[in-house]
């Protein structure tokens, strides 16, 4: 007698038909974060893969508790462009137009609109000129490599007059910023293969970019380069170590710095190949071998960044060769330097940590940016000159 076939499923249906629905109810869900970032850009992304995001017209209100030496409600705005600062002038062609470009100490996200040394910058020049305007277009955590990129997708077609350049604290210790994003994602070992496919990923999707972000601020908080509060008093001290000190100077110089050089040049060149004059602005910090005159500290010692041990002397040391490489390409290719670096004074007073201006930090820098670029700007375009610049500054 013949059996009847069963009519139950195989123990493969079994297991692939439940498979099959877990893997379209996650490619759905990814469908939908996928729309869902595109359109609501939840945390303020300004880059996807290699394009610049700058979303205009928002406002936000940050409630400080932490920082001292700005406000308890700190409001921050952005413009038609997407900037800090006041809307673009409608005869742009025909303004005294600046634009500042640089990381978080240009962006100054923790000083309120129209306190930020770009915003102070522009009321100092408008006092001497005539038809001046200063945008800000610092981007928290870029680059010279995010900056090469504002300039060439909407810098080089706005045409402001002069864009300054506050760099350097974001490239200490950057070498390739693709190897570095797809090391982050394999968990150290980026480069190569990696590189392309976590580029090109991050590029036509938001949820591998969003992703890619977040990791790159856990990278940041992980190097001490993200808002912290500084309580000098109570820092730690760390016993310098020379001998680590030449090494690390010794890998600085062989394998960043030389990068570090191209990319500025390329800034430089950009910026005329587009009819701009660029101006160089050198990288403060409050660490160093010297004093706190408000503490009566020594800053050399005090800890600057836990994983790796450096310490303020050294951190100085770091950043002044990244200085320097601005004064010299500022050099060879005849662009104004402004000195910053050296000419604001290490004063905890003027900081809310070890990189970052508090408001009278911004104030003291925009009356050194603004008496140096007085001068300056008076002798290319004096048809906008209204009063004489200044002999003296005090920061």
């Amino acid at each position: 007698m013949l059996e009847a076939p069963s009519s139950s499923p195989s123990k493969a249906a079994r297991v692939l038909g439940p498979a099959l629905l877990l893997v379209a109810s996650l490619a759905a869900c990814l469908g939908v974060l996928e729309v869902f970032l595109r359109v609501v850009n939840p945390f303020g992304e300004r880059i996807r893969g290699d394009q610049i995001v700058l979303p205009v017209h928002v406002r936000r209100i940050i409630q400080n508790t932490n920082f001292p030496r700005v406000d308890k409600s700190i409001v921050v705005t952005t413009n038609a462009l997407g900037f800090r600062g006041p809307e673009p002038p409608a005869r742009f062609a025909e303004a005294l137009t600046l634009v500042a470009v640089g990381g978080s100490t240009t962006e100054c996200l923790y000083v309120s609109d129209g306190k930020t040394w770009p915003d102070l910058v522009g009321k100092e020049l408008g006092g001497r000129f005539r038809d001046v305007w200063v945008g800000n277009a610092g981007l928290d955590g870029h680059s010279t490599f995010g900056h090469s990129l504002l300039l060439e997708q909407r810098l080089a077609r706005l045409r402001p007059k002069v864009i300054l350049f506050l760099i350097g604290i974001n490239d200490v210790g950057r070498e390739d910023l693709k190897a570095a994003d797809a090391a982050l994602v394999a968990g150290g070992a980026g480069g190569g293969l990696w590189s392309r496919v976590v580029g090109d990923a991050a590029e036509h999707s938001a949820v591998v970019s969003t992703a890619l972000n977040l990791l790159r601020y856990r990278e940041a908080r992980r190097l001490n380069r993200v808002h912290s509060e500084l309580q000098i008093r109570w820092a730690r001290v760390l016993t310098p170590d020379r001998e680590r000190a030449r090494e690390m100077m010794a890998e600085h110089r062989e394998r960043y710095l030389p990068g570090y050089a191209s990319r500025v040049e390329r800034l430089v060149q950009l910026c005329r190949a587009n009819a701009v004059e660029p101006v160089l602005v050198t990288q403060p910090a409050l660490y160093g071998n010297v004093v706190d005159p408000a503490t009566k500290v020594f800053l050399g010692t005090l800890e600057v960044d836990a994983d790796q041990q450096i310490y303020g002397g050294l951190a100085w040391s770091l950043l002044e060769a990244y200085n320097d490489v601005v004064r010299d390409v500022a050099g060879r290719r005849g662009v104004l330097v402004i000195d910053l670096a050296r000419e604001l004074p290490k004063d905890s007073r003027l900081f809310y940590d070890f990189v970052h201006f508090n408001n009278d930090g911004s104030a003291a820098v925009a009356k050194i940016v603004a008496a140096r670029l007085c001068p300056y700007l008076a002798a290319r375009y004096p048809a906008h000159v209204a009063a004489e610049c200044p002999a003296t500054i005090t920061p």
